[in-house]
């Protein structure tokens, strides 16, 4: 079988010629050799000496009848044989040239570029809601105390959407098996973070968040609430009445010996807290959040940036949080120092 190159894709074989039918085209005796002892002449081709070749002795007009019948009958064989190579050439060269045109007008396009179709980007995938409408469901129901959690003084963070540029910002990578994308700062509290969100609905990149804020991860940060007079303390600024009232209704998430100076029993009285403002809250994450910055009766539900009741809290406490919890959750971004 003949392939023949240069095609722009793998062709099928092509079969060869078939020349067996020129057998019959040479009616030459002695089976068509040439052979001076079989009664034939040799081809005189008109040399003499050195003047060159005599052409009119090599096309037999000096040869004499016999040697112009056999230049004759060879050219006859000649024109047979090329006439019938050309013949078993032409399907060949017409099935070549059907299969290039086939590739290129059968070239497939790519409608989406390229892309596959139907992909996500990766995320949090906890609905996290502001404003008026409603988050994740809610955790089990239960009363929210009267008391207030404030946010850690002196404290900045970068507006909703933005992130710290300067050079100041923390970096963020994934860490253990939680999947948050946390701060150095934070890495020590990661299982911390992980049990008081299994044990409380809360995710853990919204706590993550919250202790960015209110503490940077300092276990030592103290503030005092200006709604209260309380202190705040530690990794998510709980006051001590908060703390004692979260560790009556859970004993067994706080028991006897638990210590809001203890950065997991910290964290957990912090989650707790959210959970009961989510169930006040029908599971709305934002005003969950300005009722723990603000307290449960500072919250203006259609405005969560509104602290004018009182004046107590951050105003951008809400947006700063909500966009910690998505650098946190997704890696990408910086949270501010």
């Amino acid at each position: 079988m003949i392939t023949l190159p240069g095609a722009l894709s793998p062709t099928q074989p092509l079969t060869p010629p078939d020349l067996s039918g020129l057998s019959d085209k040479l009616p030459l005796t002695n089976n068509g050799a040439f052979s001076p002892s079989g009664g034939m002449t040799a081809i005189d081709f008109g040399q003499s000496g050195n003047s060159g070749t005599d052409l009119n002795a090599l096309f037999g007009q000096n040869g004499g009848a016999t040697q112009e019948a056999l230049n004759n009958e060879i050219a006859q064989t000649l024109t047979q044989l090329i006439s019938a190579l050309l013949t078993s050439l032409m399907p060949l060269l017409q099935q070549l040239t059907g299969q290039q045109n086939q590739q290129q007008s059968g070239q497939p396009t790519s409608a989406s570029g390229g892309m596959p179709q139907n992909l996500t980007t990766g995320g949090n995938p906890t609905q996290l809601t502001d404003g008026s409408s409603a988050g994740q469901s809610a955790p089990a129901s239960g009363g929210a105390p009267g008391g207030n959690i404030a946010s850690a003084g002196g404290q900045n963070g970068a507006p909703t959407g933005t992130a710290a540029t300067n050079g100041t910002g923390q970096s963020v990578t994934q860490s253990g098996t939680s999947g948050l994308h946390l701060p150095d700062a934070l890495k020590p509290y990661e299982g911390a973070i992980q049990n008081a969100a299994a044990k409380t609905g809360v995710p853990g990149e919204v706590l993550a968040a919250q202790i960015w804020q209110e503490s940077r991860g300092s276990l030592g940060a103290s503030t005092v609430n200006g709604g209260n007079g309380l202190q705040d303390s530690g990794l998510m600024q709980v006051n001590s009445n908060t703390f004692a009232d979260l560790q009556r209704k859970n004993p067994d998430l706080l028991g006897p010996n638990a210590n809001a100076n203890n950065p997991t029993d910290n964290i957990m009285a912090g989650a707790l807290y959210m959970k009961e403002q989510l169930n006040a809250f029908d599971g709305n994450m934002g005003a969950a959040l300005r009722a723990y910055n603000s307290g449960p009766l500072n919250v203006n539900v259609n405005n969560l940036s509104d602290i004018s009741k009182t004046g107590t809290g951050d105003a951008t406490y809400v947006d700063k949080v909500m966009n910690f919890s998505s650098i946190i959750s997704s890696g990408q971004g910086q949270l501010p120092a």
